[in-house]
């Protein structure tokens, strides 16, 4: 599902923070009962790092998701984005990546490498504060 930017925000994106404030704000908007979901979303860039898109890939449990790269790649693709960046929240309030988001993550930047694509980051958020956890 396409998630609209913000309406106060710069499409132009220049480091992990644009990109975390503008993903909190989008999880702000949700009920305090489905933000205690994990929310997984891929944003996809043109060449001057403009957002073309927010997808919302899936939303999990209260500490999970399951992906495939295809799922999260496959809007990318049609869109011709050349880079992405993905975005993930705990709801636990918790920042450190787990072994899976990190395995998601180098499995991502090999998808994306066949496909010609670049994974510039991957960020964790919370309400209050984010991690970037790649590269």
């Amino acid at each position: 599902m396409t998630v609209r930017l913000p309406k106060d925000e710069n499409k132009n994106v220049s480091e992990a923070g644009d990109i975390a404030r503008i993903m909190q704000k989008v999880l702000l908007r949700q009920n305090k009962h489905h933000r205690a979901k994990e929310y997984f979303w891929t944003i996809g860039l043109n060449r001057a790092n403009d957002i073309e898109y927010i997808e919302l890939v899936t939303i999990g449990t209260q500490n999970r998701n399951i992906l495939a790269p295809a799922e999260v790649l496959s809007l990318a693709v049609s869109k011709k984005c050349l880079k992405i960046i993905c975005c993930h929240n705990h709801p636990s309030g918790n920042l450190v990546a787990s072994e899976a988001d990190i395995a998601l993550t180098e499995n991502l930047a090999k998808a994306a490498v066949i496909l010609g694509m670049e994974l510039l980051d991957h960020i964790i958020i919370t309400e209050e504060d984010f991690v970037s956890i790649w590269p």
